[in-house]
């Protein structure tokens, strides 16, 4: 992938033009939803006209930080979903808190799941800010220690969340906790195992995609920042055993801040003299298309922490039409968007095609047998047990030739040219 210098991002403004692909043909869908999280922003939009940036990278977030911002962040934002559509999907929220002690200073991490109450939000084109239910089931722990949390994934088909932090001596540690009851009001957290080594990782920007079940990373190799792609269930032995993951891009300067539901968001901040911009970016997960969108933003607004999550097809048609929700009329409605007949179409042309070849060859048989049975009645019973003098003859002259070759020549091969002159 070839990033685009850092100079042409002052004149950068998505351009209307027809060759400029929008979030539908990014996202190959019309059913999604967009919810940013900048610090402690959240917005959502359900719809992007063509030719437009969404909101939240249009319009960042301009609220200066807080003076304590350094003692609580945003560790993580993650998508809850149900692989098997049976109930809607959630947010899960990882914060973290520092508060100094004595001897230790106390990390603490508080882990909020939501569910979503955003059905009128897909009445309005616009961003708008998400409404969480009233009564969240919220766990929080501590952890003592000097480490410091980088990141945060998780793992929503097998409940799974991994914390990765560093210290001040570049060990590393990951840690890995089993999410119980995350649908209903049992929520509870345990913690599994802790992986430590006594270097750092040279891996960063984790992200996660829900949807296609994998764990991406960036790695500096050989002067060269290339894009990496795991499974989900391949994260131990990549993130502390050091196994290479399947590079799928090179030359990834920008910081990956998403990769969700087939859409990569990336962000670069350009500091000048006297403004910031905010450079992001929206690619397809083939990295083949996409679109960037240039924000000035104040230098004290701009947020530690971003993140893209994308909600498409079942998930957002469970969140649009709640009680009404019906799995079948949601899948027609995306194959109509990619312009695919209603479903089992294809198959039926199959199926019939099948049938057309089978009746073909059974007139083919049919026409073979009715050949040989009109042979059959036109030759007498005489005719097939008495054959005449001409075949008689014939097979006789053959009969001589192989047993006397040298007297019955083949005629081909007699010589009768006449001489002339004698």
């Amino acid at each position: 992938m070839r990033i685009m210098p850092l100079l042409a991002v002052f004149t950068l403004l998505i351009a209307c033009s027809a060759h400029v692909p929008s979030v539908d043909d990014i996202l190959q869908t019309n059913q999604y939803v967009l919810i940013s999280q900048q610090d402690i922003l959240t917005s959502i939009q359900t719809s992007v006209p063509s030719g437009r940036c969404p909101q939240f990278m249009a319009r960042p977030t301009n609220k200066p930080r807080s003076k304590h911002s350094s003692d609580s962040r945003v560790l993580g934002v993650h998508l809850i979903r149900d692989h098997l559509s049976r109930s809607p999907p959630m947010l899960m929220t990882v914060t973290q808190k520092y508060s100094p002690s004595s001897s230790v200073q106390h990390q603490q991490i508080s882990i909020q799941t939501f569910a979503l109450n955003v059905t009128d939000v897909f009445q309005s084109k616009f961003r708008r800010g998400v409404e969480f239910a009233k009564k969240a089931e919220a766990r929080s722990y501590q952890v003592f220690g000097t480490d410091r949390s980088i990141t945060t994934l998780f793992d929503s088909m097998n409940h799974m969340l991994y914390l990765l932090t560093s210290s001040s001596s570049a060990n590393f540690k990951m840690y890995q906790y089993y999410i119980k009851g995350l649908y209903n009001k049992g929520l509870s957290i345990t913690q599994g195992v802790e992986y430590s080594q006594s270097s750092s990782s040279s891996r960063y920007d984790w992200q996660e995609d829900q949807y296609s079940g994998k764990f991406y990373y960036k790695e500096k190799i050989d002067a060269e920042v290339g894009l990496f792609e795991i499974p989900m269930n391949a994260l131990v032995p990549t993130a502390f055993e050091g196994e290479p993951g399947v590079k799928i891009a090179e030359n990834y300067n920008e910081t990956l801040a998403g990769a969700n539901g087939g859409a990569f968001f990336n962000l670069d901040i350009v500091h000048g003299k006297n403004s910031t911009i905010m450079v992001s970016s929206l690619m397809s997960s083939s990295l083949e298309h996409g679109f960037k969108c240039a924000a000035t933003v104040n230098k004290s607004s701009v947020p530690f922490f971003n993140k893209l999550i994308v909600i498409r097809e079942q998930d957002f048609c469970m969140l649009r039409d709640g009680l009404n929700y019906n799995r079948a009329y949601c899948k027609q409605e995306q194959r109509d968007f990619l312009g695919l007949g209603p479903e089992g179409e294809e198959s039926s042309i199959v199926k019939w095609l099948l049938v057309t070849c089978i009746i073909m060859f059974m007139v083919i048989v049919l026409l073979f047998v009715y050949i040989y049975w009109l042979r059959a009645t036109f030759t007498s019973d005489y005719d097939r047990t008495h054959p005449n003098e001409y075949e008689t003859e014939a097979s006789l002259f053959v009969a001589k030739q192989r047993s006397f070759p040298s007297v019955y020549q083949d005629p081909a091969l007699l010589d009768v040219s006449v001489d002339r002159w004698n």
